[in-house]
């Protein structure tokens, strides 16, 4: 309250406006720093036969199985030298494990990578969980197992 004069009124009018102007400019700096986006999303692309065509250098493979006394095991394994490929929009490819190559025929339904005639990962659901120019995430599961591939492009 403006009581001993003007100029008193005036200061604390001006000492209101700065406190006010600062918490906006410091919401305005938080905002905008939690709005920026996420490198990931920026660099995925469509899941499509299209994206997923050339060789994909296999780095990573894990997952889990029901060992036989139906206990959960964890596991890794070294995928040095495995890789996959797919030669064309139509789904022609293939997996290698650095001795044999398993052909296949594939195509997408959603995220969904869909094998035939294949060996490799045969009978299990296989799911695309992350696709950018240059990797490749997939995840593959049946009622007894999960196996997680992960891949760079060559």
């Amino acid at each position: 309250s403006c009581l001993v004069g003007s100029e008193m009124c005036i200061r604390d009018s001006m000492k209101t406006f700065r406190f006010f102007a600062t918490l906006l400019v410091i919401a305005l700096c938080a905002g905008f720093t939690s709005c920026s986006d996420d490198d990931e999303e920026e660099n995925s692309v469509e899941i499509s036969l299209a994206n997923l065509q050339g060789t994909w250098d296999m780095i990573k493979c894990y997952g889990w199985e029901y060992d036989d006394n139906n206990q959960k095991e964890n596991w890794t394994e070294d995928v040095s030298g495995e890789y996959i490929f797919f030669e064309d929009t139509d789904g022609n490819g293939g997996y290698s494990d650095g001795s044999h190559t398993y052909y296949f025929a594939s195509s997408i339904n959603g995220n969904k990578l869909i094998l035939r005639d294949s060996g490799w990962l045969a009978g299990k659901s296989i799911t695309i969980t992350k696709l950018t120019k240059t990797e490749l995430h997939i995840t593959a599961t049946d009622e007894n197992s999960e196996e997680n591939y992960e891949m760079i492009k060559r």
